[in-house]
């Protein structure tokens, strides 16, 4: 598969959770944070991830999982692109749909290149960041 062909499979997921996040009650948050980087390592992340959201749904939040219940993870993973390819073209478009009212960034956030460019996204299309405080534990 060519660097077009991967593109356009970004695009297309994309759209895919576009939709999905269009079903959701308004108004919708977003978690983010680490995952493949920090001291933790993948399993604790996803572990951090999903206690994270669980906490906000609990507050009442509706929380949008780009991953959630869909493959998206396991194609973007196979098409080794760099992230910020992956930002661009997959989570990018997300984000700048004005669907997601709130993103909350998990502690060591910044350590992320990923949840940087997050950060940086929702600042632009105007979003509320806020540092998450949930208890994690």
């Amino acid at each position: 598969m060519n660097i077009n062909q991967k593109h356009k499979t970004l695009k297309e997921l994309a759209e895919g959770a576009i939709e999905r996040l269009r079903q959701l009650p308004q108004p919708v948050v977003r978690l983010s944070g680490p995952l493949t980087s920090s001291a933790y390592g993948y399993e604790k992340n996803l572990e951090r991830f999903l206690k994270g959201q669980n906490v906000l749904r609990d507050k009442g939040y509706t929380v949008f999982d780009y991953f959630e219940g869909h493959d998206d993870e396991e194609v973007i993973q196979s098409l080794d692109l760099p992230w910020v390819e992956v930002m661009k073209y997959y989570h990018r478009p997300i984000m700048e749909t004005g669907l997601i009212s709130e993103s909350f960034f998990l502690p060591l956030w910044e350590k992320s290149n990923g949840a940087t460019l997050e950060h940086q996204v929702c600042t632009r299309v105007w979003f509320k960041n806020k540092l998450f405080s949930g208890r994690m534990a």
